[in-house]
């Protein structure tokens, strides 16, 4: 072997050598943490009524915690109590969490879900109990997929999947329905 061979593989093994290195240095290191991601703002304790794109109310929530998503404009709320105004009267709603849309299109109640409709004419109000609800304020509707369960006075229903039309204040339950209609108290 000549010289200049001897040179060509010392030069091969120094640059293998430092490729090792760079490269078992480089998966020696922590990649930097993410940035932690901050609210726009936090309120606590608060009341706050949402308008529609004509200044109407679209609702009131009443909540001990909201956190605002930087980059969505979302609104994430603990402990809501909402009242969505009727034309009849205002629905209120409550659950365990809700996160709000940016435009407050969609209002989507989880955990927890308690809606309860309008007095009607004879002061009874229709009760709604699921695990999550979606409301829509400027169509005035609200549906579910859940299991749902309804009361009106004496009467109860129970189904899977739910579309309310706040509106006309009906509901329609969709499937593995069931239920008891009491015209008067008497008859059931």
């Amino acid at each position: 072997m000549t010289r200049s061979h001897v040179n060509w593989l010392l030069l091969l093994m120094a640059i293998g050598l430092g490729s090792y290195a760079v490269w078992q240095w480089q998966r020696s290191q922590v990649p930097p943490p993410e940035p932690v991601q901050r609210s726009d703002y936090v309120l606590r304790d608060f009341e706050l009524t949402a308008l529609d794109d004509d200044g109407a109310e679209a609702f009131t929530v009443v909540s001990p915690y909201l956190e605002r998503d930087p980059n969505g404009k979302s609104l994430d709320i603990r402990l809501p109590r909402f009242t969505f105004p009727g034309e009849t009267g205002p629905w209120q709603a409550r659950s365990d969490t809700a996160w709000v849309s940016p435009k407050a299109e969609e209002v989507q109640l989880r955990g927890g879900v308690s809606l309860v409709g309008p007095a009607s004419e004879s002061g009874q109000r229709t009760r709604f109990g699921t695990d999550t609800l979606a409301v829509f304020p400027n169509d005035q509707r609200a549906s579910t997929d859940d299991r749902v369960t309804i009361t009106q006075g004496e009467s109860f229903f129970a189904g899977t999947g739910l579309r309310v039309d706040m509106a006309a204040k009906r509901f329609q339950l969709l499937n593995d329905t069931k239920g008891t209609l009491c015209a008067t108290p008497a008859s059931c």
